[in-house]
């Protein structure tokens, strides 16, 4: 069903027409040096339930009827995913036809896309209940796409810190077609020195491994509320909410793949002092194809010494057998096996929560995160309405 925007259209993207896909490869075809992601994904974002991957065309029928003719060319397009684990709503893949910016599409469609969230929540809520956060992010250089979400009423609310693809891409067995074997990622970026001795003591035992959806929302509040977190567990320029549409996320828990600890709970408080609470987990990310392996180390802590702890940790031989153990589709392994024999380190870019300190010195700061910061931007819902 197609919704009016004026003198544009707002449709459902077709991926069975030959139109709507040349004209998604017209619009990508620039977009990340011509590696995006979004034409291979553009399928499986139309054919979710919990999406609307959703394009912008020119409206020309002059009742105003909708009119989708073959050789109709999209103008944009993004995709709207509900979150529902965590009442989100995440706006992606935004993106203008080269010929159609410095138009105000992206704004329009951007507007579209939050009255879609509001129609949605006026049929499904109470009113007690609370709207849906609608999120989204972009780079900070993006000031385009930046001044269009600052047009619709959305804020700045966070970051998330990312290793840079392009440095990890050199490192020596990290890219496909290379046949040497990696070296895990504190040891091929000779980082090992910066990981205090107190981060290394803490015994694998004493993470605790998250297998319910319903554990790890838990966990995620907790260490909004103990330590200013975002309360979200960070992914590749997203947030990684649990639901449906994250079997990745599922099939990581059910290989004990997700884990946090409470360094307030261990033996030696004293030595952890502040160190609060921290959450460990790998995902697989479909988007990444210049590295070996499509893994994905994401880490919420808000004191840099429950960074280091989970990120040593991350190097275990006993996480690196669980990784394995998922590649290899191997289920209902021993969460508790953590025996120190050599296990072959895999590939993984990390994202952390911003809340982790970036002391200069330490190994957060050290570590080669992009110079062009991912920015989340949250709607305000309390915002007058736009003219």
């Amino acid at each position: 069903m197609a919704a009016g925007t004026g003198h544009y259209q707002l449709r459902p993207y077709d991926p069975t027409r030959e139109s709507d896909r040349s004209s998604l490869d017209e619009i990508c075809a620039n977009v990340y040096g011509g590696r995006d992601y979004l034409p291979a994904m553009a399928a499986s974002y139309a054919a979710d339930p919990a999406c609307s991957f959703l394009a912008l065309t020119k409206n020309d029928n002059s009742s105003g009827s909708v009119s989708i003719e073959e050789g109709e060319t999209l103008l944009a397009v993004a995709n709207y995913k509900r979150l529902h684990a965590q009442n989100v709503g995440w706006i992606e893949a935004v993106r203008t036809h080269p010929r159609h910016r410095n138009q105000g599409l992206a704004t329009a469609l951007l507007r579209s896309v939050v009255d879609l969230s509001k129609e949605e929540n006026d049929q499904r809520l109470h009113n007690y209940a609370q709207p849906t956060k609608i999120f989204t992010c972009t780079v900070q250089s993006n000031k385009g796409m930046i001044r269009a979400l600052e047009k619709v009423g959305f804020v700045q609310r966070n970051t998330i810190p990312t290793l840079q693809l392009k440095v990890l891409k050199e490192l020596p067995g990290w890219t496909p077609d290379c046949d040497k074997s990696p070296q895990p990622l504190l040891d091929a970026l000779d980082l090992n020195r910066l990981v205090s001795p107190i981060a290394r003591t803490i015994p694998s035992s004493s993470w605790f491994t998250i297998s319910t959806e319903k554990q790890l929302l838990e966990w995620l509040e907790r260490c909004e509320k103990g330590g200013g977190c975002s309360g979200y567990l960070p992914g590749l320029y997203e947030y990684i909410v649990p639901g449906p549409n994250r079997v990745d996320l599922k099939q990581s828990m059910e290989h004990g793949l997700v884990l946090a600890i409470d360094f307030r709970t261990q033996t030696d408080v004293s030595r952890w002092g502040g160190a609060g609470l921290a959450i460990l987990a790998f995902t697989q990310d479909e988007r990444i194809s210049s590295l070996k392996s499509k893994w994905v180390c994401s880490i919420v802590a808000h004191s840099q010494l429950a960074f280091e702890a989970a990120l040593w940790h991350a190097h275990s031989s006993g996480i690196a057998r669980r990784m394995q153990s998922f590649q290899c589709g191997e289920a209902n392994i021993d969460p508790l096996n953590t025996a120190d024999e050599l296990v072959a380190a895999l590939p993984f870019c990390l994202v952390f929560d911003d809340a982790v300190p970036l002391t200069v010195g330490t190994l957060s700061h050290a570590l080669p995160r992009v110079t062009d910061e991912c920015v989340v931007f949250s709607y305000q819902h309390d915002r007058s309405k736009e003219s």
